[in-house]
């Protein structure tokens, strides 16, 4: 399996000299078995780059996984350029909300008051299936779904295909008490309602480290560090360091940091990693880290990093 980073900035594009690197692009990898199916997960800006790069080729035939639709990891499907060409087939899978399936989740990015072409106009052949949690065959690739803790139903999702497994979180915070972490309890009652919440969420966290367990690629939300983590509890992203160390206890080889926060420059990330593979080395760890870099690829089946372009 062939993995390819077309976009790993989080919320908003940042394009511009300080992020040239690792590329200002939002979300969106490309997955290639050892038979060339191709499996996309997230439609971030990134898509727009995939979609050149197929070169106009038909038929075009992929998979599309959508974490969410928060408007960073959707933003690109307007200018996936294979859309635009007759013959090409896109299966989009994603998960419905409460008040509308994901097909109309989609489509509202599209209606006229913000894109001059609708969804119907599209010229490719459109399938949208509503995701939930649990096990499913998208042509080659085996995908288990996990929702994850974000404000909007967003799935993480952990793809096994050629003997090889890669997980990918979409955006992601550990669980925890909302509701007395600001405070202490007041009585009894109030006691007895934190340690229920508590152990609810020492059980969520235990399901995603059990998702991830013996991963051989991690994909995961990093957007902040432990210390800027706290100014920013409840924003539905995570800390480095818990993704690290969760790794490492779950058995996970190779681990790759993305959704960069839109303000960190590469600068910035180079010092991050020299930190973090510094402290690995000084625990005698050998587990792989990278922070993810747009244009990169990565082959499981060589354990070999190589410029996609």
């Amino acid at each position: 399996m062939k993995i390819t980073v077309w976009g790993c900035r989080g919320s908003i594009p940042a394009p511009g000299p300080d992020t040239v690197r690792y590329g200002g692009n939002t979300s969106c990898y490309e997955l290639r078995s050892d038979n060339g199916e191709l499996l996309i997960l997230d439609a971030g800006s990134g898509l727009r780059e995939l979609g050149l790069s197929l070169g106009g080729k038909l038929p075009q035939s992929a998979h599309l996984l959508v974490s969410h639709t928060h408007w960073d990891h959707i933003m690109g499907y307007p200018f996936f350029s294979p859309l635009y060409m007759r013959g090409n087939k896109l299966h989009v899978m994603g998960a419905p909300h409460y008040d509308a399936p994901f097909r109309e989740l989609m489509g509202r990015q599209m209606h006229y008051a913000y894109f001059p072409v609708r969804m119907d106009d599209l010229a490719a052949d459109q399938e949208f299936e509503n995701l939930r949690e649990g096990e499913h065959q998208v042509g080659k690739f085996k995908v288990i779904t996990r929702y994850m803790n974000h404000p909007v139903t967003c799935l993480g999702f952990r793809i096994e295909v050629d003997g090889r497994s890669v997980v990918y979180t979409g955006d992601h915070e550990p669980y925890y008490d909302i509701v007395y972490r600001q405070r202490e309890p007041a009585n009894d009652a109030e006691r007895q309602h934190k340690a229920e919440l508590e152990a609810f969420a020492a059980q969520q966290n235990q399901a995603v480290f059990e998702f991830v367990r013996d991963a051989d690629l991690l994909i995961c939300d990093g957007m902040f560090t432990s210390a800027e983590y706290e100014a920013h509890v409840g924003w539905g992203h995570s800390a480095m360091e818990y993704w690290v160390e969760t790794a490492l206890a779950a058995n996970v080889k190779r681990l790759m940091i993305s959704h960069h926060d839109p303000c960190r420059t590469d600068a910035q990330i180079d010092k991050l990693l020299a930190h973090f593979r510094a402290d690995l080395r000084s625990r005698g760890e050998k587990m792989n880290l990278s922070f993810a870099m747009e244009g990169r690829s990565l082959d499981l089946a060589v354990s070999e990093v190589q410029a996609a372009l």
